[in-house]
């Protein structure tokens, strides 16, 4: 199954590529990406100082992912023994969709006083207001409550718009 995952996804992707170069009146390359679309990124050289982060991240993602399948398997234990009917089931899946949005809106709400300027050098259509005044924006509700694709732009255009915002002088 995974294999014809990822042959349908491959082909998706190449097709999508050779469609978006007709729409757009452009030649094909086999570096075309398709469906990633980020928008432009500028492009800096890493050093040996990242190594040492790299490898931090590493260890602290490898831990907490050890410690995610642990709680698991113990939590898939006390599933099984104690949600035996159906109307259970669907009672944990509402108790724990409102306990995750309740806890993201209150993080948000705790750091709504966060507000920071539009910049007009950057896309502001997925910024999201949430309580700031007009023109500011909340980057935190940005990320939380925005689409998958407008947060991995605002994730990737975070250290830009910090460079050209922070004044070290």
């Amino acid at each position: 199954m995974l294999w014809r995952v990822f042959a349908s996804c491959s082909i998706c992707t190449f097709l999508l590529g050779i469609l978006n170069s007709l729409w757009t009146g452009t030649t094909f390359s086999l570096n075309d990406t398709g469906a990633l679309k980020f928008g432009r990124l500028s492009d800096t050289e890493s050093s040996l100082l990242d190594l040492p982060a790299a490898i931090i991240i590493g260890l602290i993602c490898g831990l907490l992912g050890s410690f995610f399948i642990y709680v698991n398997i113990n939590l898939g234990i006390l599933r099984k023994k104690y949600i035996t009917k159906n109307w259970h089931k669907i009672l944990e899946a509402i108790f724990f969709a409102f306990l995750s949005a309740s806890v993201f809106f209150a993080v948000v709400l705790a750091r709504s006083n966060n507000c920071r300027e539009l910049n007009e050098d950057f896309d502001n259509k997925s910024k999201v207001q949430f309580r700031c005044p007009e023109g500011k924006f909340n980057p935190l509700a940005t990320l939380i409550f925005n689409t998958e694709g407008g947060t991995i732009r605002q994730l990737l255009a975070f250290p830009i718009e910090l460079k050209d915002t922070t004044d070290f002088s």
